[in-house]
């Protein structure tokens, strides 16, 4: 299957023409030609498979002939996560949570962070490259790091979880997952987050849960929360 084009200088009904960047991808490195098919994502829920106009290589011009629209569901994921140290691990959570189909990365700084900055940049361009490798239909909202408190205070989904490993009562994720809701899990940093950060997420009514008995570094486990939330709802 072909990678489809992501970045559009300008779209309507009929022709899409191509940001500089990716024109000059496409007629230079791939050496697409007038007439050549090509399939172009808009990070919005639109494919659309195009014919080569005009081959610039800063315009590249498309005709449109088929318009595929993906609707989104009415649910969602929305990680919240004390990053990592290794950046090269940040980078693997942002590819695989684009492809496993995760909406959004919050990162967050928490009392036992060992990284309170993110090359928000490099993140948006490897999000990118995701989508368009898996064929997503639509783009990863990544936000910059801030307090989480700061997070805390706008979550608006109604299934709330927390993982975590201190002491107390917790439910095992695939008991307390449910099907179709807004979601948005909270990940602790390598030493887990404060028994006063679970206090103050529970009282933003998110339920204290347990991933098993193994003790899971912070990317892996967000993949496996957004792994267990993909697979309950037949992604």
């Amino acid at each position: 299957m072909k990678v489809p084009f992501y970045g559009l200088k300008s779209c309507n009904k009929n022709q899409i023409i191509l940001s500089e960047i990716e024109s000059r991808h496409c007629i230079k490195v791939l050496r697409y030609k007038i007439g050549d098919k090509v399939q172009v994502i808009d990070g919005k829920g639109s494919m659309y498979e195009c014919v080569i106009l005009e081959d610039n290589l800063q315009n590249c011009t498309l005709d449109i002939i088929n318009t595929d629209f993906k609707e989104l569901p009415n649910y969602s994921l929305h990680i919240v996560i004390a990053p990592p140290k290794n950046p090269d691990r940040i980078d693997w959570l942002i590819e695989k949570s684009v492809e496993i189909g995760v909406s959004k990365v919050s990162f967050v700084i928490s009392n036992r962070s060992i990284r309170n900055k993110v090359k928000l940049e490099r993140l948006e361009r490897i999000a990118i490259a995701a989508m368009k490798q898996s064929c997503s239909r639509y783009k990863l909202i990544i936000d910059e790091i801030v307090p989480l408190s700061d997070v805390l205070s706008q979550i608006s989904a109604k299934q709330r979880l927390i993982p975590h490993l201190e002491k107390g009562k917790r439910v095992l994720l695939n008991h307390v997952l449910e099907p179709k809701k807004d979601t948005c899990i909270l990940i602790g940093p390598e030493g887990d987050f404060t028994l006063e950060e679970i206090d103050m997420a529970i009282g933003w009514s998110f339920k204290p849960t347990s991933l098993g008995g193994q003790r899971l570094r912070t990317e892996t486990a967000a993949i496996m929360v957004a792994s267990a939330f993909s697979y309950i709802n037949e992604y």
